[in-house]
């Protein structure tokens, strides 16, 4: 690259002055091209090159995006890509580092040329910044979904966005309340409830930004526990916070017209050694005694007897009978 001399300098000013009509009498310039070319090389400048990203005027340059430079008469720096950092900065020849994210192509056009200028590299040099490639932001999927792993997103894609990209969440074993949103650097995770977006609550629904990680938790034991005896609907059921006894029996049907509600009991703790929580709910409902609904806690088991003194042994079959004994433990029961 030549620096002009004061005495090429007069001789470019009088070129420049009679070229001046030729290019007064164009029809103007695009927006990303500054100090007009001409001639036969002006108009391969004015067509953009093949495989450019279709963008309107207002995008702004963002990290990871793709750019072409090209100065009209200067072979080292035409026909230039290169790649914006996640900075946000390009190194251009002979210039340096240059910001470029948050500009549009014909800002950066605009400061290439300012910079050139200030620097004495060019006298009017003639830019033209086209973007080639627009960056593919990615965020990750973890946990209960069909594809696990990076899924691209444009601006605009939203949590439930990012789910469907992953191929949705696996029904089965998906424990939707639990998902978390955790933000790039950030310390802490967002808890977002996925159940709820499916059923029409959106609020959080959050926008995504990259880098961000959304994660699925598989169901376990401690969000579970377990009604079983004489109830219209034995099995498993979610747990949810503050589950009492009486909303688990609700949950489950309600007691058969064999159930005995006064010797409801909550099994809990190591099967060895089981812990056995008396819960009257007749107490409950003739007496408003609160303290006989106890609140659940993860991996109970609420039985509903056929007698007042419930047989240990045959509780102990028909747990065994209902539910695997294999499921069970991966609940932590035994």
């Amino acid at each position: 690259m030549k620096r002009y001399r004061p005495a090429l300098i007069v001789c470019m000013l009088l070129v420049l002055c009679i070229c001046a009509s030729v290019i007064s009498a164009s029809d103007g310039v695009k927006t990303s091209l500054v100090g007009e070319p001409f001639g036969s090389t002006a108009a391969a400048l004015d067509q953009p090159p093949a495989g450019v990203a279709s963008v309107d005027a207002s995008y702004r340059i963002a990290e990871e995006d793709v750019l072409r430079m090209d100065v009209w008469g200067e072979q080292q720096l035409t026909n230039m890509q290169m790649q914006v950092t996640p900075g946000g900065k390009i190194n251009v020849p002979y210039i340096g580092e240059m910001q470029a994210a948050g500009l549009t192509q014909s800002e950066l056009t605009q400061s290439i040329a300012d910079a050139l200028v200030d620097k004495e590299i060019l006298l009017n040099p003639s830019v033209q910044i086209t973007l080639m490639i627009i960056h593919k932001p990615t965020v990750r999927v973890w946990g209960a979904v069909n594809r696990p792993g990076e899924v691209y997103f444009k601006e605009g894609d939203k949590v439930m966005d990012a789910i469907a990209g992953a191929g949705s969440y696996v029904t089965e074993v998906a424990w939707l309340e639990k998902a978390t949103l955790t933000r790039k650097d950030a310390t802490e995770s967002i808890t977002i409830d996925v159940k709820k977006m499916v059923e029409g609550d959106l609020s959080q629904n959050f926008e995504l930004k990259k880098g961000d990680t959304i994660y699925i938790p598989t169901e376990d034991y401690q969000n579970k526990f377990y009604v079983l005896g004489q109830v219209h609907r034995p099995g498993i059921y979610d747990l949810k916070d503050n589950t009492s006894v009486l909303s688990a029996v609700g949950l489950a049907g309600g007691p058969t017209d064999r159930g005995v509600l006064r010797s409801t009991v909550v099994v809990r703790g190591n099967p060895d050694s089981p812990e056995r929580v008396q819960c009257d709910l007749t107490r409950l409902f003739d007496k408003a005694d609160l303290t006989q609904d106890i609140t659940l806690q993860p991996g109970d088991v609420v039985i509903v007897p056929e007698s007042k003194k419930p047989d240990w042994s045959k509780i102990s079959q028909v747990i065994s009978s209902l539910v695997n004994v294999t499921y069970l433990r991966r609940y932590g029961l035994f």
